[in-house]
């Protein structure tokens, strides 16, 4: 969606608002469905977005595409009413032209770079300078709020009417959706992964991305590694999983909310603190206070034994409608922007 056209027809005096960077595709689904409506938004990658820079010559050619990306966002900045900015350490570019602007945060950027001093300032005094921060999945708000108490939360938004059909193959496959990482909880990854080879009956695959610095740790656990793929090709992965594993951290991100909405039975162990039970997303095992890996392990099991049946039973896709769709999400920012821009 590099280089998103303008709306046809855009809807008189609605604001206009300029999408600087995606992350995980949360961007081109909002600007999507945004444009369906003749809403005057509109998208810029950072220069980097799709690129390597890896040796001298790749650092000589970031630094070359720096100068007219700034241009690029200056001339962006002025056709717009406001700025929508996703990643708390993208305002470090941003804050370059004089434009109010939403920040969006996503994950790693408050979960992990908010506390690497060379980042520290920029998110923060980003939270602090903008209209309004809204920040996407629950875990967040302990590393927000304190931060900027009237940051909301932001459920990922899904357009489901893109998502492939659940397909899963025969012999089965069961995928660990994201990547091997400690963020992502990776030593109970490991341990569910090593529970699962010795268990899972003969014939039903293993497999998982090749991504993250745990990657060879998952191997060696016997977990088939798979190459990272565009994101439709990532979902019609999904869409071929008998049984989906979500991360071991106690929340759902993009991939496992995607799984949930194909209709994949998706097994994660979620914390209490972040899901209410009265509410809980449609996964098997759900909030659940104490060690996790064997929870997790015996739902593997006892999904993969007759994944249509489980599938049935949690009504993945209806949840995720009732809590994460993409006209629902256009919705609120529609409100939002109305609101800031009329102070």
């Amino acid at each position: 969606m590099p280089g998103l056209p303008s709306p046809a027809s855009s809807r008189s005096g609605a604001p206009r608002v300029l999408h600087v960077n995606d992350a995980a595709s949360t961007t081109h689904q909002l600007l999507r469905e945004a444009q369906a409506r003749g809403l005057p938004w509109r998208y810029l990658p950072l220069a980097a977005s799709g690129r390597t820079w890896a040796g001298p010559l790749g650092a000589a050619r970031k630094a070359a595409a720096g100068a007219p990306w700034l241009a690029r966002l200056a001339l962006g900045a002025a056709r717009a009413d406001l700025l929508h900015v996703h990643g708390g350490t993208v305002v470090q570019h941003t804050r370059l032209v004089p434009r109010r602007y939403v920040l969006h945060l996503h994950g790693t950027d408050v979960r992990s770079h908010q506390y690497d001093p060379r980042w520290t300032d920029v998110v923060r005094t980003g939270m602090a300078r903008a209209e309004a921060v809204v920040y996407s999945t629950p875990d967040l708000a302990e590393h927000v709020l304190p931060h900027r108490p009237d940051a909301t939360y932001f459920p990922v938004p899904l357009d489901l009417s893109v998502l492939p059909a659940w397909a899963p193959t025969d012999p089965p496959t069961v995928l660990f959706a994201s990547r091997w990482e400690a963020v992502k909880g990776l030593d109970d990854q490991l341990a569910t992964a090593r529970a699962l080879r010795s268990l899972l009956p003969d014939g039903v695959r293993l497999a998982g991305l090749d991504w993250g610095p745990g990657s060879g740790a998952a191997a060696a656990a016997g977990v088939e590694l798979l190459p990272r793929r565009a994101r439709a090709d990532y979902l019609q992965l999904l869409a071929s999983a008998s049984v989906v594993v979500g991360q071991s951290s106690g929340m759902l991100a993009a991939s496992e909310l995607e799984a949930v909405a194909i209709g994949v039975p998706v097994v994660a162990a979620l914390e209490p603190r972040w899901y209410s039970p009265a509410d809980a997303p449609a996964v098997l095992v759900g909030p659940v206070a104490g060690p996790r890996v064997h929870p997790v392990v015996d739902a593997v099991l006892t999904a993969v034994a007759d994944p249509v049946v489980a599938s049935a039973a949690l009504g993945g896709r209806a949840w995720v409608a009732a809590h994460h769709d993409v006209r629902d999400a256009v919705d609120r920012l529609e409100l939002l922007y109305a609101e800031l821009l009329a102070r």
